[in-house]
């Protein structure tokens, strides 16, 4: 494995690193495993960009090819989110996470939803049992709220089946003490713990976890807001 100096940049689509893609110096596009890896820097910094696919499996099937051959300096999961109702974040504005947790790994028992210390096996092994949450580095926390003052700060919740009632999006944003939901966080910060590749996610709100009403988002709004938010944090020296 090969260190380097760059930042990797993930999202879910292409459609939420357009105009970072617009904004790298030095443009090197090539296909890997059929995705398209965008390359060379932002401001001062080298940078990749992938656009993974929706979702746990296609995140660490794309990071694994990546880790595999390289370690960057740090990686970045960018992209939309859905705010969860009580978490005080509203459609448009930016989250930073504390920690990624997986939402629906666990048993759904008589007396409600456990997680994955139920079932007894760790996710991961890795100088300590990992279960359905993984802790990000608080000092960088800080320093990108220090940027982005106007940025919540909290739990990250991931799915594979997205909240689309107004009681399952409580349920699990109490659950987790969370701010939002989404399809890959915790799948990227995992395979981050187990690379030992620091790890780092940011999002902007396109929804409430309410009952679903797509005519109420604003997609393009919050995938411009999120990418504004971290082409400031590479521009600055504060992605590493």
């Amino acid at each position: 494995m090969t260190a380097t100096e760059e930042i990797l940049v993930l999202s879910a689509t292409a459609f939420e690193q357009l105009a970072l893609r617009e904004a790298v110096a030095e443009r090197v596009q090539r296909n890997v495993a059929e995705r398209e890896w965008v390359s060379g820097k932002i401001g001062a910094q080298p940078v990749t960009l992938v656009a993974t696919g929706i979702g746990a499996v296609n995140t660490a099937h794309a990071l694994t090819c990546y880790l595999q051959a390289q370690r960057p300096r740090r990686v970045v999961q960018i992209g939309v989110g859905g705010a969860y109702p009580e978490s005080g974040a509203s459609i448009g504005d930016l989250a930073l996470a504390s920690e990624e947790c997986y939402g629906d790994l666990g048993v759904r028992t008589p007396d409600g939803w456990q997680g994955g210390e139920l079932i007894g096996i760790p996710v991961l092994e890795k100088g300590r049992s990992y279960y359905n949450c993984f802790p990000i580095d608080e000092q960088w926390v800080q320093r990108a709220a220090a940027a982005l003052p106007e940025a919540h700060i909290g739990p990250f919740v991931t799915v594979q089946e997205c909240s689309g009632t107004d009681e399952l999006g409580v349920e699990r944003g109490r659950r987790f003490g969370a701010l939002c939901e989404n399809m890959e966080g915790a799948a990227a910060a995992h395979l981050c713990a187990l690379y030992e590749a620091p790890f780092a996610e940011l999002r902007a709100m396109s929804n409430i976890v309410e009952q679903r009403a797509r005519e109420q988002w604003n997609l393009p709004g919050a995938a411009a807001r999120a990418q504004t938010a971290v082409q400031q944090l590479l521009e600055e020296g504060l992605c590493a």
